[in-house]
């Protein structure tokens, strides 16, 4: 940074109103000083793990997608179907999740038709949840994690 002050200037009114006044020698002190004054005012950068352009995140709020429209569907943002695209594209490449999301969907269907009550549907889901992390990290071999999950 080449300088730093404050200086007076005149609104419409008449009014004074004190401002920063900053000069740079280069690029990359510019971005440099507007980075941590985005911190420092609580935003931070973000990759959308969607469209992967970088977005602002305000606040105390943590967002994994942005809030811009999507190509194929302007109605949609990526927070709107971003998770849910991840989450079929993890099923659809992968045994574990592919088979972990059969079986939930079935075991639902038997919550939903009350043939299973809510203690039992979310016992087994914590039985699946685990076994289906057990598998992720490779401490049983998937035929077991294939087997077990019909418990």
């Amino acid at each position: 940074m080449k300088s730093f002050g404050y200086k007076s200037i005149l609104d419409s009114d008449g009014n004074s109103i004190l401002c920063e006044e900053m000069k740079f020698t280069d690029i990359g002190s510019f971005l440099y000083s507007g980075f941590f004054r985005g911190i420092a005012q609580n935003s931070l950068p973000n990759r959308c793990k969607n469209c992967g352009k970088y977005f602002l995140i305000r606040g105390s709020w943590y967002y994994t997608y942005c809030d811009n429209p999507l190509a194929d569907e302007p109605d949609k943002t990526c927070r709107d179907v971003g998770s849910k695209r991840r989450y079929a594209e993890k099923c659809k490449n992968d045994p574990i999740w592919q088979t972990y999301n059969r079986a939930y969907k079935v075991h639902y269907a038997r919550y939903m038709k009350k043939k299973m009550t809510v203690t039992e549907f979310e016992e087994w889901s914590r039985f699946a949840s685990e076994i289906r992390d057990k598998a992720l990290a490779e401490y049983i071999p998937f035929e077991q994690y294939y087997a077990d999950k019909r418990r």
